[in-house]
């Protein structure tokens, strides 16, 4: 278990948490995303904590409206910061937009340390689909056209600890070989990054560090089942993206993110549950509809596994439903306007 130091706790016998990702990719975004951000708020639909994946560089970052008017753990990605396809990343620039991000307060960082190029060259050789992190990708993309012998972030992790331990800053171990398909989920690709991400975990927590875990992708629950014991292995939350388990779900990948996040939060292996929208595969502008949707998906499928796992306020919850049912001899929470039944109620026949 972890606590940021905006106190939100994760993991251990904390109920699981749930992440929303807003971000701009071009300047043209930023009235959509913060309209995004005020609409969640009206709504009093506040997932537990967000990211802000912004890949362009804003004069008001979108993290500082989570921070001032949301007032909730907020996270980047350290990849996102002073990237171009010409020279890739300098060292000087990633630190001071590290040391940049933890000054303004972000609770957490995700760092690419496992972007490593012979798992990316035996990617292409066995993989339908090699890559699927835009993140990693762009780490790989640097050691590429820099000749690295490792990636940047694992030349300089002693460093890149050091600032988060000053700074009480969580890194999360960002996953560049999630499988995006299920054909590719426990492949010797993925369980090789989820290894190397456990020495990590246990160098960065030796020095201190606060960690947590990104993992998963797109897998199938008999899988989630079987990586699950890899998983076990951290000593840190995880926080899957996705899983989705299945790929046929186009249009409706809100259900099936909350089936595959309910399954790997109730066997032990999901402390966060990253909101995804129905059109996570089919379109790239996110509407509010479908933001709130997605964290509404998200927050059932976080309290079905929190019942599972015995969470006192879960159960606190649905036995106030069952008791207002019971009084109102009804299983619609407004008995004057349950017309399904028509005249022969259960509930009402039966109550002699």
């Amino acid at each position: 278990m972890i606590t940021f130091k905006d106190g939100l706790t994760i993991g251990g016998n904390s109920p699981i948490r749930i992440n929303c990702n807003i971000g701009c990719n071009k300047i043209e975004d930023i009235e959509s995303e913060i309209s995004k951000l005020e609409f969640i708020q009206s709504c009093n639909e506040l997932p537990d904590m967000m990211m802000d994946l912004s890949l362009i560089e804003l004069e008001k970052p979108l993290y500082n409206y989570i921070k001032n008017k949301l007032g909730i753990p907020f996270g980047v990605v350290l990849s996102y910061r002073r990237f171009t396809k010409s020279r890739g990343y300098q060292w000087d620039e990633i630190r001071n937009a590290f040391s940049q991000l933890c000054s303004d307060g972000v609770s957490f960082i995700t760092i690419h340390f496992t972007a490593d190029l012979d798992l990316f060259y035996k990617a292409r050789q066995i993989r339908k689909i090699p890559v699927t992190s835009r993140g990693g990708g762009m780490v790989l993309h640097d050691s590429r056209i820099n000749n690295r012998t490792q990636n940047i972030f694992r030349e300089h992790i002693d460093e890149i600890a050091d600032i988060a331990l000053k700074h009480d800053v969580v890194i999360s171990l960002g996953t560049t070989f999630r499988p995006g398909t299920i054909l590719d989920a426990c492949d010797s690709i993925h369980i090789k990054e989820t290894l190397r991400q456990l020495d990590i975990c246990k160098l960065l927590q030796s020095k201190g560090v606060k960690v947590m875990v990104e993992n998963i992708g797109h897998i199938t629950l008999d899988k989630i089942s079987d990586h699950s014991k890899l998983l076990s292995k951290f000593n840190a939350p995880i926080m899957p993206l996705g899983p989705l388990p299945t790929d046929t779900a186009i249009n409706a990948d809100h259900i099936a993110n909350a089936i595959g996040a309910s399954f790997a939060a109730y066997i032990g292996c999901a402390h966060i549950i990253n909101c995804v929208t129905r059109y996570e595969h089919s379109e790239s502008a996110i509407t509010q509809d479908a933001t709130i949707e997605a964290i509404r998906a998200a927050k059932v499928a976080a309290h079905i596994a929190d019942l599972s796992r015995n969470i006192n306020e879960a159960n606190h919850y649905d036995t106030i439903i069952t008791n207002n049912r019971m009084k109102e001899y009804s299983c619609f929470t407004d008995s004057n306007n349950c017309t399904r039944c028509s005249t022969v109620c259960p509930l009402k026949l039966t109550n002699i």
